[in-house]
Parts: C-alpha cells; sequence; structure tokens
C-alpha cells in the first residue's frame, strides 16, 4: 500500500503581520462563510497533531480547521456525535498506531480528532479505494473554491488538489486498520486542498507532501 510522505514540520514561524495581497486581517490564515481562522490555530492544531506522532503540512490542518463548522454539523445532524470520552480514547489510539503512549490528552488533539471523526462520518464508498463525501460537504469543498479568502502564505484551496489528496489518504486505510488501535478513518487527517509546494520557506517547513511512495 502507498503512504503519503508527510512534510516535517521543523518550526511553525507564524508571522501576526499582514502579508502584501494578504484578503484578510493580519494573523489570519483564511476566512470562509464567515468562520475565521487564524495562523495561531493553525500552529495549535499542527503541534497537536505532532504530539499524536504525525508529521503533517499547514494545508492539511488548514483544510480541516475550514471544514470544522461543516463537518461535525452533519455529523450533529445524523446523530453521529461522540462523547468527549470516545474522542480521549480514539486520541490514545491514534497515538498508538504510531507506537506513541499519551500522558493526557490536550483540548487541540480532542478538537482535531473530533473534526476528523466527524468527516468520516460523512464520507461514502465510491469503489474499492475510493470515497466521495456527503452534500453538506461536497458544497463546502466547492464553495472554499470559489469563496474563501485564504492568506497567500497558504496558496489557493483547489478541488482538483483535495480529490488528490482523499485518493492517497484512502490507500494507506489498510495499513491503520491492522496498526494498533485499528482506527481507519484517521487517515482523513491528511486530507489537504492547497498547493503543498506554497508554503516552505516562512513556515520553516522542509521536505515535500503529498508524494507517495511504495
Amino acid at each position: 500500500m502507498k503512504r503519503i510522505v508527510a512534510a516535517t514540520l521543523l518550526a511553525l514561524a507564524l508571522s501576526g503581520c499582514a502579508v502584501t495581497g494578504q484578503p484578510a486581517p493580519p494573523g489570519t490564515a483564511a476566512v470562509f462563510d464567515g468562520n475565521t481562522v487564524t495562523n495561531d490555530e493553525v500552529a495549535a492544531w499542527s503541534t497537536a497533531l505532532g504530539e499524536l506522532g504525525f508529521a503533517n503540512d499547514p494545508g492539511e490542518v488548514l483544510t480541516l480547521l475550514l471544514l470544522q463548522p461543516v463537518v461535525e454539523k452533519a455529523a450533529l445532524d445524523d446523530g453521529n456525535v461522540a462523547t468527549d470520552e470516545e474522542i480521549e480514547q480514539d486520541a490514545v489510539m491514534w497515538a498508538l498506531a504510531q507506537g506513541n503512549t499519551l500522558a493526557e490528552v490536550t483540548d487541540d488533539q480532542i478538537a482535531v480528532v473530533r473534526t476528523v471523526r466527524a468527516l468520516a462520518t460523512q464520507a461514502v464508498p465510491a469503489g474499492a479505494e475510493s470515497v466521495t463525501f456527503s452534500e453538506s460537504v461536497i458544497d463546502a469543498i466547492v464553495g472554499l473554491e470559489e469563496r474563501a479568502q485564504v492568506s497567500p502564505e497558504y496558496g489557493d484551496f483547489s478541488q482538483a488538489v483535495f480529490a488528490d489528496s482523499v485518493t492517497r489518504a484512502v490507500a494507506s486505510i489498510a495499513d491503520y486498520a491492522s496498526a494498533p488501535g485499528g482506527i481507519s478513518y484517521l487517515v482523513l487527517k491528511d486530507v489537504n486542498g492547497f498547493n503543498p509546494y506554497a508554503q516552505r520557506d516562512w513556515m520553516g517547513v522542509e521536505g515535500t507532501t503529498g508524494e507517495a511512495s511504495a
């Protein structure tokens, strides 16, 4: 199975100063349908994923944060809301899948796991190794490309890039399903609608993401 080669996030040096051409206030990563995601939130979720044992790209984190209100509402509407205790246990299993043991689960880790779990409830099988999503999530993905105001530091959101990231993520489900904890849905943490090569120098990121190796 192919595994995603994620970028190593050495230092998320997020600036509080506005960037030339940025269509949002200083310190803002993106604004979408009245919801604002800050650079500090991107940094916090990136740290949370790192503590769980997963290298990550800022674009992946921003994608999850932008989808958070939509997928959590959709999960609520469908009656697929997990308790805090269930989410904490999932976070422990996420870390265990990477061979890590958590001393405690942080609020940011709970938020990340809850969002990815909610996204998974909206995934619809579309073949042996592919998924699509519920209408509400698809509408949000289209809207992100059309209406989201994103800092140039992250690049532009693309439906095509997002779809490619989902294909790669689904390809590694079997690996996580057989890992300790067996929580295969966590592969959806890797969804990313942003060009992974557009965000390097200012964020202090090394390596590449969006590539797969056998």
